[in-house]
């Protein structure tokens, strides 16, 4: 296989960009995510991958639980991607510069994303270098309205 055509062509994909969070105890973290995506309308479940080595990975397999922002077109949310793209690892204050909301039922939202959904996993599948997360809504919320960021828009470039 041709790697440089490959990763051309999958760059092709189309990719919508999105904050996930999580809370364990007083412990906020949250990523951007671009490999999320609808897997059943009944009952209503979406899968998102996890970095392996993410900070965030253990605490959702501990609480059992995460939410899914979509970012929004607009100014500021390319930084605000990047911002959350950050390892919390390697940057374990990068929470204390993101505006956030621990909602009456538990979970975390971003103030400056358009939506959320709250989710419960039901399964997770070893992908690799990642862990692929399917979650049921439990939850869901519009903050604003508007278009979604996109990881086109933004400029970013992902594909192995």
């Amino acid at each position: 296989m041709d790697l440089a055509i490959k990763k051309q062509v999958l760059r092709h994909f189309t990719y919508g960009l999105y904050g996930v969070t999580c809370i364990e105890g007083n412990n906020v973290n949250a990523f951007t995510a671009n490999w999320v995506t609808q897997v059943s309308f009944e009952p209503p479940l979406v899968a998102v991958s996890i970095e392996n080595d993410a900070k965030s990975l253990p605490m959702i397999e501990r609480t059992r639980r995460f939410a899914i922002c979509v970012l929004r077109r607009g100014e500021g949310q390319r930084e605000l991607a990047g911002d959350l793209g950050k390892s919390g690892i390697k940057h374990p204050g990068k929470m204390e510069r993101i505006a956030y909301a621990i909602l009456g039922n538990g979970y975390v939202t971003l103030d400056e994303a358009l939506s959320w959904v709250a989710c419960e996993v039901r399964q997770t599948v070893l992908a690799g270098d990642s862990m692929l997360l399917v979650g049921e809504v439990v939850d869901a919320g519009v903050i604003r309205e508007g278009e979604p960021l996109t990881m086109k828009e933004a400029g970013f470039r992902h594909a192995g």
